[in-house]
């Protein structure tokens, strides 16, 4: 087939118009021919064409809409492209919103080639809530795919689909991750607080009486009990704060199967 565009002519085409032929051919001969008056179809085969490249389109949207749980999707798109992922959010990695940042993009480029290709396609479904984009600086009007088929397009926006769930989903876990470490560290802290205050009580609870003691035998007796009482505590102290940690890390574990 002619590398030139305008060189394009009927016999370059195949000789019918099906379903199977039309996904084969590259995205710019199919632009071309979408067009009305584009010199190369005569008015049935212009009409036959439309009615085979919406089928063929709308083929392609459904696959691809299976790969997209809708409520899941809008969700990954407001993470990604809202204004708190452009900021950087606590416990999701940098990079990896920048990269589903790109990877939408590329998205949304591919789907504005599907809806140019058949504009009664519905492709709201690989869309923001909003239902609009923001330009691209110096982004004119969308790539027409190069050597891409409709075959091409579609496996490209399922493959890209999926790759955005599931690095959504790495960047979910790690904020998971972060956030239980956030409560980690704050039952540390509440933990050293609490040990702090009952020190403070026990030692100003024990040097009471050692001060009103009449004789030395009576401190020293008073001071043992302290003590032993002060082992007994850290152990059982010990023996909880152990119990605890097995059961969180039984879940962390569960959470993380």
């Amino acid at each position: 087939m002619p590398r030139d565009r305008r060189e394009l002519t009927r016999a370059d085409l195949p000789q019918e118009l099906t379903p199977e032929t039309v996904r084969q051919l590259p995205l710019p001969v199919l632009r071309r021919l979408s067009r009305p008056g584009n010199g190369i179809l005569s008015p049935e085969e212009q009409a036959s064409f439309d009615g085979v490249l919406h089928e063929v389109m709308s083929e392609a949207a459904g696959r691809v809409s299976r790969q997209i749980d809708r409520m899941d999707w809008a969700t990954v798109r407001r993470d990604v492209n809202g204004r708190d992922a452009r900021r950087g959010r606590p416990g999701r990695p940098t990079k990896v919103d920048e990269h589903l940042r790109r990877l939408t993009r590329g998205i949304d480029r591919q789907v504005d080639v599907a809806e140019a290709l058949a504009p009664g396609v519905d492709w709201s479904f690989a869309q923001s809530d909003e239902g609009t984009r923001p330009a691209e600086p110096g982004a004119t009007e969308p790539d027409d795919g190069g050597a891409q088929t409709v075959s091409d397009l579609e496996q490209r926006l399922t493959e890209q689909v999926e790759l955005v769930q599931v690095m959504s989903e790495i960047a979910d876990v790690s904020k998971r991750t972060y956030a239980l470490e956030q409560q980690r560290d704050l039952q540390t802290t509440r933990g050293v607080f609490f040990g702090f205050v009952v020190s403070v009580a026990v030692l100003v609870a024990g040097w009471a009486p050692i001060v009103a003691a009449d004789d030395w035998a009576e401190r020293v007796w008073i001071l043992c009990l302290t003590v032993g009482t002060c082992i007994v505590a850290a152990v059982v102290y010990a023996l909880i704060r152990r119990a605890q940690t097995r059961r969180q890390a039984a879940e962390d574990e569960l959470e993380a199967a």
